[in-house]
């Protein structure tokens, strides 16, 4: 900090002495130079007059001379004016630059020094976009936008505004009864319907409540349907133990939904979550340290992959096993592979609608069918 302080006071410093360098430096006219200049110019009207008397020239050369020589003799006077007054300006010009460039720095640093924070360290924007919101800052928004609905409760736009924050704050009963006032005053919307279920779900930590349910199958109605009460009733199904019911839901919206829809991701993520994969079992302990580069891992992986291929051709296996192969090869790219065992699996679960569901859902999780295909 004393390095910084340094280097600005000798720039301010360096910056003063070149303007006041070049102020100082004028260039310098003889004092009596206009004075010199008119009397030449008063001897030539003399003379023109002389060469007139004497005939040497014409009355019309001799105006026209007297003009010239008059016109020169009123701007050497007028110069003479001016250098006079030229003086006392320069000093004021002088005076007051001296005043700017100096005693503004002065007042600058010194209103810096007293109002401002120079002890602070600095604070690079890097560093200060890495750090979280500042906890402290929402609470108070949050409370003025408290302290003014108390005021006025019928704000609807000041619940809409802050209910959001309340669910992000983890404060869902606050969210709900927020979204409920929103819905009131505002009117119901389908977006405002999900919102309000979300909230519930969220209150009821993950649990799809029959008031939750309720909010969402009212967002989805009309011709504007929400997704994500879409979403959430799809989960409630899955809740109530109908797969089936669920896998449907989702699947019409995956068919409905535009190639560039944002939540095509969520709407897979869903669907593999619905499938309930079992992870794949990777190497552990020494023969995972034994794999040192990517390559050597991915190589393993392949190799256990297809060793779990071969063992359910020959040998079948439970439903687990079919979804983590069919999900392990696409997740390789070998999405061929990943379709015949999804369909191998179809075929030898085929009696199984739950079993069969599940395959469903991976198959639309994984853009092995429907949309992404």
């Amino acid at each position: 900090m004393t390095a910084l302080w340094l280097t600005v006071a000798l720039m301010t410093g360096a910056a003063v002495f070149v303007v006041l360098g070049s102020l100082a430096r004028r260039r310098e006219v003889p004092a009596d130079a206009a004075e010199a200049d008119v009397a030449v110019y008063r001897d030539q009207i003399d003379e023109i007059a002389r060469d007139r008397a004497r005939g040497l020239i014409d009355e019309r050369d001799a105006d026209s001379a007297r003009v010239e020589v008059a016109r020169r003799l009123i701007a050497a006077s007028d110069r003479g004016g001016l250098e006079a007054e030229a003086a006392p300006s320069v000093r004021r010009r002088r005076a007051a630059a001296v005043i700017a460039l100096v005693g503004l720095p002065l007042v600058s640093l010194g209103g810096y020094a007293v109002l401002g924070s120079p002890g602070v360290p600095d604070q690079p924007l890097a560093a200060r976009a890495k750090q979280a919101p500042d906890v402290s800052r929402v609470a108070d928004m949050v409370s003025r936008v408290e302290a003014a609905l108390a005021k006025n409760p019928d704000d609807g736009r000041g619940w809409e505004v802050i209910a959001p924050i309340y669910l992000g704050m983890g404060r869902a009963d606050d969210a709900a009864g927020a979204y409920r006032n929103v819905i009131r005053l505002l009117g119901s919307t389908p977006d405002r319907q999900a919102n309000l279920g979300e909230a519930l779900f969220a209150a009821a930590e993950g649990v799809v409540t029959q008031d939750a349910r309720i909010a969402f199958e009212r967002s989805v109605e009309g011709d504007a349907p929400s997704i994500k009460g879409s979403l959430y009733l799809a989960r409630a199904a899955q809740q109530d133990g109908d797969l089936p019911a669920a896998l449907a839901r989702l699947k019409t919206l995956m068919e409905r939904a535009p190639k560039d829809a944002p939540y095509l991701g969520a709407l897979k993520d869903e669907l593999q979550r619905m499938a309930e994969v079992p992870p794949l079992p990777l190497p552990t302990g020494a023969e995972a340290e034994a794999l040192k580069t990517p390559e050597q891992r991915m190589a393993k992986v392949r190799e256990m992959v297809d060793a779990l291929g071969d063992r359910l051709a020959g040998e079948g296996g439970d439903l687990g096993e079919w979804l983590r192969l069919a999900r392990a090869r696409a997740v390789l790219g070998d999405t061929d592979k990943a379709r015949a065992a999804i369909e191998q699996a179809r075929a030898k679960f085929s009696g199984d609608g739950r079993a069969a569901a599940r395959l469903d859902a991976l198959a639309l999780g994984l853009g092995l069918e429907g949309r992404g295909a």
